[in-house]
């Protein structure tokens, strides 16, 4: 529980564990926004490359418009900073600002979600006290100071190497000064309170929120020309035009065509031209879209021209603006809008053509649209899209390091010990591109042979993570994930697959502690088992120590594990006994590649 001291006022954020990080996306269009904080990345995932919590936009949002709101006054000459008594307004705003906040807060984490504010003085203060942490503001005349404070065992203990110690002053200051430092302390103390990025470092945020309403309103991008205006006239802004344009255009590479200046490159890639120029367009990403409530509807819209291209790529085809209106219902500018989107997204769209208003268009599928199959919304997609990057990077089969899995459905998961089933596809991508149309049809087949054989045994499929072509289990049992392991591997073995598509699937299963409490597997044992799946061969199923002292002994009589002897996981310097499963009647590998010796 995280504790607000103001004066005589206390405000406890008390929060469950919470659910995963989220990234930020560095965009690939017209213009790069400022990199926020790199900060704290999760499991080996590409940096900068996922969106928001859905939970963390509707927060995200209510305090970007406080903070607007008090920009706005500031521009107008309206903004009271209480003069003779700044420190004691500081306080009070900030302690108004965290009580407004807290509807945004509960639902951070989705309905009935995981942090919930409490306004009674006696949790934190005199008395037992529950909290983890707190922030406390104090009067120093001409400053105000902010301590955090952790708990533990009962006891305060000063928590200086957050970065929330600090000494703003308040008096002889700019208004704006003021209304910046405010808001700076409050988005450092929620994202440190939350395990948080919520994206508002510097002053990118406010141009970029400019940018995000202009493209919904007209159905274009706006040029730096227009943000800047648009922005200085309705609110305060510390940053001259000149300074406005070099924070995005410093990041680029060199020069290349924005999205809505009439048609694309081809590639999907998306920039624009040199800063001083006129006409220069301020183009988002799709992530930086999805941080604003506003512009949901359009990639809502964006998701559903995906799921048609994966039908198009399957049937040989383009997919063109007549076809999207057509299906979609979309009224013009809505098409117009997604047109824009889709056209900069590489791995949906190849080959754009559009007239210059992108009130006409077409594309060809990407090589990658098939892994998209399976999204059904733009958190699916950008986290798909996150994992294509080490996909290509790795010169390998495209499976990146795992952690996080969060569920598809919203019953409840076993926790505590449980086992984990990962299972993976080999050679998909070549199979992928060597027999495209056969392929959707036996993936197809695939994923339903291997939901059936893992539900039949009691196990829960999990939402998978950036794999189209691998599965992610939970189960209570040991025994239960070994047999629906062996019952998956005779499915596909079985199965008369389309030709010239010899469809071979690895597998690995391994026990270990994990909290699902917060609706995520969260554990060191998810990577684990996605680093023992390495390990492993077509037409195998490898087995952890951890399993195997489960059920060695109580298996079913068909099933037998056998030692190959100890194996060092990739990352991970203490080898472990690794075994393999085998079955009379199922086609398993029983070899297991030794480690590799180095002088």
């Amino acid at each position: 529980m995280i504790s607000l001291f103001v004066n005589s006022w206390w405000i406890p954020l008390v929060r469950l564990p919470a659910s995963r990080q989220k990234m930020l996306w560095r965009p690939f269009h017209a213009l790069h926004l400022p990199r926020e904080d790199p900060g704290d990345l999760e499991y080996g995932s590409p940096q900068g490359m996922e969106g928001l919590q859905p939970g963390l936009v509707g927060l995200r949002g209510a305090l970007v418009a406080a903070w607007e709101a008090d920009l706005r006054a500031v521009r107008q000459d309206s903004f009271d900073a209480g003069r003779g008594r700044e420190a004691l307004v500081f306080i009070r705003r900030f302690y108004t600002l965290i009580s407004d906040l807290r509807g945004p807060i509960q639902k951070a984490w989705g309905p009935g979600g995981h942090v919930h504010v409490v306004d009674s003085p006696d949790v934190a203060g005199p008395g037992p006290r529950v909290s983890q942490s707190r922030i406390r503001l104090r009067n120093r005349a001409e400053l105000v100071t902010s301590e955090l404070f952790t708990y533990a065992d009962g006891s305060a203990r000063p928590s200086p190497a957050t970065g929330l110690d600090r000494e703003i002053k308040v008096v002889d200051v700019e208004p704006l000064t003021v209304v910046n430092e405010l808001y700076r302390l409050a988005v450092d103390f929620l994202q440190f309170a939350l395990s948080s990025d919520l994206a508002l470092s510097g002053t990118a945020w406010l141009y970029e929120r400019m940018a995000a309403n202009s493209f919904v309103e007209s159905a274009r991008w706006p040029t730096l020309e227009e943000v800047y205006r648009r922005t200085s006239r309705e609110f305060a802004v510390p940053d001259s035009f000149a300074a406005m344009a070099a924070m995005y255009t410093a990041r680029l590479e060199g020069p290349v065509v924005a999205p809505n200046a009439g048609h694309t490159n081809g590639t999907g890639t998306n920039g624009s031209h040199d800063a001083g120029e006129d006409g220069t367009e301020l183009a988002l990403s799709i992530v930086q879209l999805q941080r604003h409530a506003e512009a949901q509807a359009d990639l809502a819209n964006f998701v559903q021209v995906v799921r048609i291209a994966v039908t198009a790529d399957q049937e040989d085809r383009r997919v063109t603006s007549e076809e999207v209106v057509s299906k979609l219902g979309l009224a013009a500018e809505a098409a117009v809008k997604v047109g824009r989107l889709v056209a900069a997204a590489p791995d949906v769209c190849l080959d754009a053509q559009s007239t210059a208003d992108f009130s006409e268009w077409s594309f060809r599928p990407s090589y990658n649209v098939h892994f998209f199959r399976r999204i059904h919304g733009v958190d699916d997609y950008l986290a798909m899209t996150a994992s294509l990057a080490p996909r290509a990077a790795a010169g390998s089969n495209g499976t990146p390091s795992q952690g996080t899995f969060k569920p598809d459905e919203g019953g409840a998961l076993p926790d505590g010990i449980v086992t984990f089933l990962m299972t993976d596809v080999v050679s998909s991508t070549l199979l992928w591109i060597q027999n495209r149309a056969q392929m959707y049809q036996a993936m197809r087949r695939h994923d339903q042979l291997l939901a059936s054989a893992i539900e039949a045994n009691g196990g829960v499929v999990l939402k998978e993570r950036g794999e189209g072509d691998s599965f992610f289990a939970v189960f209570q049992r040991a025994t239960d994930a070994v047999a629906a392991a062996v019952d998956a591997q005779r499915a596909v073995q079985l199965e008369p697959w389309p030709d010239k598509v010899d469809l071979r699937v690895r597998m690995a299963v391994l026990t270990g502690e994990a909290d699902a409490q917060d609706r995520d597997y969260r554990s060191p044992a998810v990577n684990r088992c996605a680093k023992l799946r390495r390990r492993a061969v077509g037409n195998q199923i490898l087995v952890s120590e951890t399993t195997y002292s489960i059920v060695a002994d109580i298996l079913r009589e068909d099933i037998s594990l056998v030692g190959v002897g100890k194996r060092r996981l990739e990352g991970h310097d203490r080898p472990e006994e690794v075994y393999v499963v085998q079955h009379p009647e199922v086609r398993l590998e029983a070899a297991v590649e030794p480690d590799e010796v180095t002088a």
